[in-house]
């Protein structure tokens, strides 16, 4: 017991705090290249951008078993909800169940229903999840926002970070999709707090505003500049 409470201490110590973030970061660059040895530049941003696809795969996984949650706490709560019919004469309140079932398909099906929104916003079927794999470059890329890119090599290393700059808000953008979706589902919750369907439907369209990101970024300078 002496000994634990001594090892908590040593662990609040700022020098200690400070060798454990250091440590962190250079867990991380070492993660991000390709071996020990130092990376160049083309390689940490290919391998940076290697990373977003894992972490969406893991973010629909999430959602999948998410929304399997939602779709069974819906059926509990009607359960709930019959049993309360038989027993009292007051109606209750089904809006919960039913708002649980809709989140839980979109978030079991959330590939259809990201290429769902995305046509109906911006009118196109493009979307990240187009042929059937994640795929970020179907929305375009940092370099078709970029315009003409040379064949240097510092215009590559420029159209090279534009990429991966354009595939991190790209994945922000799904992320705060997702996180609408969850926002929404706050709302089926007895007792919950207002503002939750706003904050969601914030999140979502400004979720999908970032995964086309390109397309945002070219029809505001179409509006601007014309043409």
């Amino acid at each position: 017991m002496q000994q634990t409470e001594w090892y908590s201490r040593v662990l609040e110590l700022p020098s200690v705090k400070t060798l454990v973030r250091l440590g962190s970061i250079g867990l991380l660059l070492f993660l991000i290249s390709d071996s020990a040895a130092a990376a160049d530049i083309h390689t940490i941003l290919r391998n940076v951008r290697n990373i977003v696809y894992p972490l969406t795969a893991l973010l629909l996984t999430i959602s999948y078993i998410a929304g399997i949650f939602f779709i069974f706490k819906a059926i509990t709560m009607m359960k709930k909800f019959g049993m309360m019919m038989t027993m009292q004469s007051q109606p209750g309140e089904i809006g919960g169940p039913l708002l649980y079932l809709v989140i839980g398909a979109v978030l079991i099906y959330l590939p259809g229903t990201t290429q769902i929104t995305m046509a109906s916003a911006f009118g196109q079927t493009a979307s990240i999840f187009s042929g059937g794999q994640v795929n970020y470059t179907n929305m375009g890329t940092g370099s078709n926002i970029l315009g003409y890119v040379g064949a240097g090599s510092l215009e590559n290393q420029w159209a090279d970070l534009a990429n991966t700059l354009v595939v991190y808000i790209q994945f922000l953008g799904f992320l705060s999709f997702v996180k609408g979706w969850f926002l929404i589902s706050k709302a089926a919750a007895p007792g919950h707090q207002p503002g939750s369907v706003s904050k969601g439907l914030t999140h979502i369209l400004g979720g999908i505003g970032l995964i086309n990101i390109v397309g945002l970024v070219q029809i505001v300078r179409n509006t601007i500049l014309g043409g």
